[in-house]
């Protein structure tokens, strides 16, 4: 047997990643204190490695491995060992299907951690709404108010746009938006004389009364992350500078006129268009008598498909979602006095795979304890 064969299907490494595992979900559940759910995640468990960056000089060592570096490891050997060392009778079909329930419980977790979006749609009472909006990324909205009184046209530039500092810049407009400066989270301060250079160099919009210094990021899901940049629109014929604006998330659209059209571009959650809409019918908060403790909280929903010719109704409440179209609808929060709802919508292609991998561990244990309590009804019967 080859060195490395002999390796990934040898029960000492399986051992090993379990035990690096339980290390791994110690330290990052700890983690969560300072980092907050979102944080620990993407850094212990979403990562191939635990980097230490060495203080004065900048350089990053991997000193412990992340979770997808342990999960990669214990696959391989789960499936190694099942064409290597596995000696497959009637009598080991129980483990033969404990084994592919774990198989497909890394696999369902690694589909999850690739391809799941989560998003929140928030609608007011009697307000419909057909998108949802990213929890943690952004994007440039750019808006062309002079196409109808009714509609706008809306051009959105992705996060990953910002943070490289790329232009922005579409065939139907007429001018470019440079990104001088981003920060993931800032915080807004009053403009005075301890107001950095970079900041000075804004002309336009609210940015003329404030600057921005950039923060770490959190992953508190309480905390937002504050993505701010310093944005400089010229025209695409002579790259004359029309002007300098600073963006943030939660600032009001910032409004500017070109070539004799009315504009406006910000800093906002990313969104997620829907084929329906949904309508908030009734928002429902009941307390516990005499607390204000939340007993449960319900949104009576009316959900139109016009593709579909769908128009139906659904109750969404505390452990109780909707699933429609791939997406599941949960009731997360509420806001304005209970006539708001938050729905998180969550986006997961493998969301099955946990419960078909528990029913394939069940199944396997079932069978294996039959097997083992056949094998020996018997033998005492052979004794007797």
């Amino acid at each position: 047997m080859k060195p490395f064969i002999r390796f990934f299907s040898s029960f000492e490494l399986a051992i090993s990643c379990m035990a690096l595992g339980i290390v791994l979900v110690f330290i990052g559940t700890i983690a969560q204190v300072q980092l907050g759910i979102h944080g620990a995640t993407e850094l212990y468990f979403y990562s191939f490695f635990l980097f230490w960056e060495i203080p004065g000089i900048g350089v990053s060592i991997p000193y412990f491995p992340g979770g997808y570096t342990i999960g990669f490891l214990l696959l391989a050997n789960l499936v190694t060992a099942l064409f290597v060392r596995f000696r497959y009778s009637w009598k080991k079909a129980g483990v033969l299907l404990v084994h592919f329930g774990v198989i497909t419980l890394l696999i369902g977790e690694l589909i999850s951690s690739m391809m799941q979006v989560d998003s929140a749609m928030i609608i007011d009472e009697g307000r419909s709404s057909n998108y949802s909006e990213d929890r943690q990324i952004v994007e440039l909205a750019i808006i062309d108010h002079s196409r109808s009184q009714e509609t706008d046209r809306v051009y959105a530039f992705s996060h990953a746009l910002l943070e490289n500092k790329q232009d922005a810049r579409h065939e139907e407009l007429p001018f470019t938006v440079s990104v001088n400066r981003y920060m993931a989270n800032a915080e807004i301060r009053r403009r005075d004389d301890t107001a950095p250079s970079d900041a000075l160099i804004v002309n336009k919009g609210i940015g003329l009364n404030t600057y921005a210094i950039p923060i770490p990021k959190t992953g508190k899901m309480d905390d937002v992350n504050r993505s701010t940049a310093i944005l400089t629109v010229f025209d695409n014929t002579n790259a004359e500078v029309a002007g300098t604006w600073l963006a943030s998330l939660g600032f009001p659209q910032q409004t500017f006129d070109f070539q004799g059209k009315e504009y406006s571009m910000e800093i906002r959650r990313k969104r997620y268009y829907h084929p329906f809409d949904i309508k908030l019918l009734d928002f429902s908060h009941d307390r516990y008598l005499g607390t204000n403790i939340p007993m449960n909280f319900s949104s009576d929903i009316e959900l139109t498909h016009p593709d579909r010719g769908e128009k139906r109704e659904f109750l969404i409440y505390m452990n109780h979602p909707l699933r429609y179209d791939g997406l599941t609808f949960f009731q997360s929060g509420f806001a304005n006095e209970d006539t708001t709802t938050i729905l998180q919508v969550v986006s997961n292609p493998g969301r099955h795979l946990p419960y078909i991998s528990c029913i394939l561990i069940f199944l396997g244990l079932s069978v294996q304890f039959g097997i083992g309590l056949f094998s020996f009804t018997q033998k005492r019967l052979k004794k007797s």
